[in-house]
């Protein structure tokens, strides 16, 4: 009876270089402690204890001592915990697939995006992932997609995967999502070994009566594994050889073996003795061997490998070729003053450009720099013809515009009339600042970029506009800011779009200039009176978004109280005075005094402070009736009140107190005198 062993089965890189990392540090004699188990599997655990390392699950309790973080990475918690520890040394172990996930999730973060996880919320991975996600993560278990109309997300959101997922399964999540949410944006983050140990899997179950998936149930890898091989062929997911037995093979004529990315070489090679000795003829086809083959690599192939040494001038890089690959210096980007020890590190996941063979020395030279420029180069192509934007940092500043570092040794230049929607009058300030833009044309062979800065800003600003016009209902108060005054009123921009606050609606008080109240820039609170979306219009209230002054009279004030205020109006039959900002009550004519008195001007002047008797409260009807003479009452015997003025103000006449009260007697007005 045929035995397969599936191709990609066992040990992936990332479990491969943690493994041999900690086995490194407990050799030389070291403490070691591990956060959590290293993987999901009770072999690989025990040969870890026999070299006397320890498993610890809180970094708080680690004193002294190397620290490994495992394969499934760890919380910045958890290593801004360790780092502050003088006696502790840290290595991070972290699967690279696992470091760009967390790397995505955090760059997401920082741009305040719901970041939705599809993945076991209670797995180390994912557990660790939530940390660097920030505080709107949100995890979707498999399985669990009946709570995907109720997530709200907002219309900045990334969805992206444990990296031990089914493909296939995340692919289905992410297409209900963007059918909820299209301005979802999606990310592939499952690992590739995993995808590759899955299809290998799947590909040989079609052709075997059995499949034994070999591993810990209580690796993920394990049981995804297990899975893809049920839904095609009779499986059983064993721990070991031992699990293995006459019964399950009865009926059977050939068998497949695949194993998840955590359990080690050796037990996959004990199973595979197992078998021979149950007397079941094991061949192994040369595509399903166990042992790694020698690859083959020529100029121009694109390979994967992790960084073993870094020197001054050069990294070592194992590509699964006889002897490592050279990467010199002079094929990396980097930053500045920036070395090659700073930006690589053993255990580092590395893409490379294979450049030429050294067949004397059997030696492989490959290129970091042009194989990201070539990417890089792809990229912005791929931008230009979708649409979408881009990042970048301004690195210079030029007569004409920016210049924008776009990164793998390529420059882009944004005109000055495209970095802003309005003038900016100096660029100075943006220098080294992180851009948004648009690829607006290119041409690699003469290393040209075109970038636009202003449509992305104007895409921002219709999409905000219309989100705002949608959402914006009458009567709520929302927040806003003061973008221009006129002599009519204020323009508020209240998300994208402006409103306008007619002058009537400004304050409670009367006035003259907006500018009386408001200035440019001022965070205000307004209430929505009107919204038109179809004419884009919006009218807005400052004042109704404040309580009405005239709501509290009736606590402040009370008939027959003598009150201070100031002439804010004179008219005709009386004058408007103001008793607290937004109330004014009337003086009427006949009120200003015990005499007749043609106009109040005769009696008082605007801007003048006064105290007045309140002779009626009408809060509902926002009337108030005032008196000065009953608050003040002029003397009607004019010689006992002359006595008085020069008695206290010598040279004072009645003239002087009357206005010309006693002029014009020849006036014909016989009831005045």
């Amino acid at each position: 009876m045929p035995v397969f062993l599936s191709q990609h089965a066992g040990f992936c890189d990332g479990v491969k270089n943690a493994l041999a990392l900690t086995l490194r540090e407990a050799s030389r004699g070291k403490q070691v402690t591990m956060l959590g188990p290293l993987v999901h599997n009770e072999e690989v655990t025990r040969l870890l204890y026999e070299k006397k390392v320890n498993v610890m699950h809180d970094p708080e309790k680690i004193g002294e001592g190397t620290v490994i973080i495992r394969t499934h990475g760890a919380t910045p918690q958890i290593f801004e915990c360790l780092h502050q520890k003088d006696n502790v040394e840290v290595i991070d172990a972290t699967c690279s697939y696992v470091k760009r996930l967390q790397k995505i999730a955090h760059d997401f973060s920082k741009r305040d995006y719901d970041v939705v996880i599809y993945g076991d919320r209670h797995h180390p991975e994912v557990q660790a992932l939530l940390g660097w996600a920030g505080k709107r993560a949100m995890v979707i278990e498999p399985g669990d997609t009946g709570m995907l109309e109720g997530l709200h997300l907002s219309d900045k959101a990334v969805l992206i995967s444990q990296t031990t997922q089914r493909e296939s399964e995340f692919l289905e999540v992410a297409g209900k999502l963007q059918e909820l949410y299209p301005n979802i944006e999606v990310y592939k983050t499952i690992c590739k070994a995993t995808v590759l140990r899955q299809n290998a899997a799947a590909a040989m179950a079609s052709t075997v009566d059995l499949m034994l998936v070999v591993g810990d149930n209580k690796s993920s890898n394990t049981r995804k594994l297990f899975q893809v091989c049920r839904e095609i062929t009779k499986t059983y997911q064993i721990a070991g050889a031992g699990d293995i037995s006459d019964s399950c093979l009865v009926g059977v004529e050939k068998v497949g073996v695949t194993a998840g990315a955590s359990t080690p070489d050796w037990t996959i090679k004990e199973v595979m003795v197992k078998m021979e000795e149950c007397n079941f003829e094991s061949r192994a086809e040369e595509s399903f061997s166990l042992q790694d083959e020698v690859k083959e690599y020529r100029p121009g192939d694109v390979v994967t490998g992790k960084v073993v040494m870094v020197e001054d001038d050069q990294v070592m890089v194992d590509i699964g070729y006889k002897s490592e690959a050279v990467l010199p210096r002079g094929e990396v980007f980097l930053e500045g003053e920036e070395t090659l020890k700073e930006k690589f590190s053993p255990g580092d996941g590395v893409d490379l450009l294979v450049l030429k063979m050294n067949e004397q020395e059997d030696k492989l030279i490959v290129s970091q720099k042009r194989l990201d420029r070539e990417r890089r180069w792809k990229e912005l192509e791929d931008a230009l013809e979708s649409g979408i934007d881009m990042n970048g940092r301004v690195k210079e500043i030029v007569p004409a515009g920016i210049i924008i570092n776009l990164g793998s040794g390529i420059e882009g230049f944004m005109p000055g009339s495209l970095v802003d929607v309005k003038y900016i009058p100096d660029f100075e300030q943006f220098l080294g600042q992180e851009f948004e833009f648009k690829v607006i044309e290119l041409n690699r062979e003469r290393d040209k970029v075109i970038l636009s800065r202003k449509q992305t800003i104007e895409e921002e600003n219709e999409k905000k506009k219309g989100e705002t016009l949608h959402h914006l209902q009458e009567g709520e108060i929302i927040n806003g800011v003061v973008k221009r005054l006129t002599d009519f009123g204020a323009f508020v921009d209240v998300g994208g779009i402006d409103g306008l606050v007619h002058i009537s609606e400004v304050s409670w008080q009367r006035i003259d200039h907006p500018q009386d109240m408001l200035k440019v820039g001022e965070e205000i609170n307004v209430k929505v009176l009107e919204v038109i979306p179809e004419r884009e219009r919006i009218s807005l209230s400052i004042r109704q978004a404040k309580p009405d002054p005239w709501s509290t009279v009736g606590e402040k004030f009370n008939v027959g109280d003598i009150v201070s205020g100031r002439v804010t109006r004179i008219v005709n039959f009386g004058a408007f005075v103001e008793l607290i900002p937004g109330v004014e009550g009337l003086v009427h004519i006949s009120q200003m005094a015990d005499f007749h008195v043609k106009h109040p001007s005769e009696i008082i002047q605007e801007g003048e402070e006064i105290e007045a008797k309140i002779l009626d409260i009408n809060s509902e009807g926002k009337r108030i009736s005032l008196s000065i003479k009953e608050a003040r009452p002029a003397p009607r015997d004019f010689s006992v009140h002359s006595q008085q003025k020069e008695g206290n103000n010598q040279g004072v006449t009645l003239g002087d107190v009357f206005g010309d009260l006693f002029q014009n007697n020849n006036s014909g007005d016989d009831e005045e005198q």
